[in-house]
């Protein structure tokens, strides 16, 4: 017999690196509180090392690309994109190409959101983009 529970919404957080810069930490801040409101969440960047992994929620997914800048993971991301068919992809402002590209090659109709860096705004625009379920 299936589950009645719905299946939280997955959702994708892409850092191009996980140094400790207020960019970076809003989003780690804003990968807890998305886990807090019941999503499922997966922490994506080139190198998954960096200051602000130790920083992150055991419930929230960390997945490593294994390449070294942001500007040579489009495809891994489109593979990850493809493979795991996340519920929204979230971005920062300064690599939103990347995400386009992600999601132009893995052929995904995923809605893109671009980060501000402000946690509340972010929500807020990641709940508005976020597919309904039921």
């Amino acid at each position: 017999m299936p589950s009645l529970t719905p299946a939280p919404v997955a959702i994708f957080l892409f850092q191009p690196d996980l140094a400790d810069r207020p960019d970076r930490r809003s989003a780690i801040d804003l990968a807890h509180e998305l886990l807090r409101t019941g999503a499922a969440v997966d922490v994506v960047a080139p190198m998954g090392g960096g200051p602000l992994r130790a920083e992150l929620d055991p419930a929230v997914g960390q997945i490593d690309l294994a390449k070294r800048h942001a500007a040579t993971s489009p495809l891994a991301l489109a593979r990850m994109v493809a493979e795991r068919q996340p519920a929204l992809l979230a971005v920062p402002r300064e690599v939103v190409w990347v995400g386009r590209l992600a999601l132009w090659l893995a052929r995904s109709k995923v809605p893109l959101v671009v980060l501000t860096g402000e946690v509340e705004a972010d929500l807020a625009a990641i709940r508005a983009a976020a597919p309904r379920s039921g």
